[in-house]
């Protein structure tokens, strides 16, 4: 057991990940990180001497990160005073802001991106086959990446499976997909090592009489056998 590992601290994921894209660097990074930690008890923002006595940095350095985080709009940093007395407080809102505005923007890039890779898909279907393609059919392929949950790219994988063995057809390219599946191919590159096994063993087959025939759509896998 990671004794000390384990012990949590409530770290955002999408800082650990995407810190670039916030435009900060491993240093400063490391200094959101002390801040964060420290937020889970207080706000009142510590000295630029307490910050660095934990680091390898010196206090003027430390001061001129903090400095820059607030241009750039990560951190904020409030003075107030009661009794005659002033203190500091920090607030990692306008962080958590970012991260939520980024995370929105990856969201809508992948959503884009899909639309983009399905409609290509679409196309292909169409060009392939020489025609419009029918309501059923697009249920098919949706069906094929929503429910089945096979990627775009081992779609076209199948595809191609399908124009080698010039046998265009819904029917033989869900064979298809669904023989992958039962041999757990989850990439293109899996896809290849099924055909070239595949082709091993058809070359086999020229030597031994009666030996099963690959067939996808009838399900006569000699894989099974």
């Amino acid at each position: 057991m990671l004794q000390f590992i384990n012990q949590q601290l409530a770290v955002p994921k999408g800082l650990i990940k995407d810190y670039t894209k916030l435009n900060i660097n491993e240093t400063e990074l490391v200094i959101l990180l002390k801040l964060v930690l420290i937020s889970s008890e207080t706000s009142e923002m510590p000295s630029f001497e307490a910050i660095a006595q934990e680091t390898s940095l010196d206090e003027n350095q430390v001061a001129a990160l903090i400095q820059g985080l607030i241009q750039k709009d990560i951190l904020t940093v409030t003075v107030g005073h009661s009794d005659q007395q002033y203190s500091e407080h920090f607030s990692l809102t306008p962080l958590d802001e970012q991260l939520s505005e980024l995370a929105d923007k990856m969201s809508n890039n992948d959503s884009i991106e899909k639309q983009m890779n399905f409609t290509q898909l679409f196309e292909r279907f169409e060009v392939q086959f020489g025609r419009p393609l029918t309501p059923i059919e697009m249920q098919t392929l949706t069906h094929w990446i929503d429910t089945d949950h096979h990627s775009v790219e081992l779609i076209h994988a199948a595809m191609d499976e399908a124009v080698v063995h010039d046998k265009i057809s819904f029917k033989y390219i869900d064979r298809i997909l669904l023989n992958w599946k039962k041999r757990n191919v989850k990439t293109v590159d899996d896809s290849r090592t099924v055909r070239k096994d595949y082709q091993q063993t058809k070359q086999f087959t020229k030597t031994v009489e009666n030996f099963p025939v690959f067939d996808w759509v009838n399900g006569e896998n000699p894989y099974d056998k």
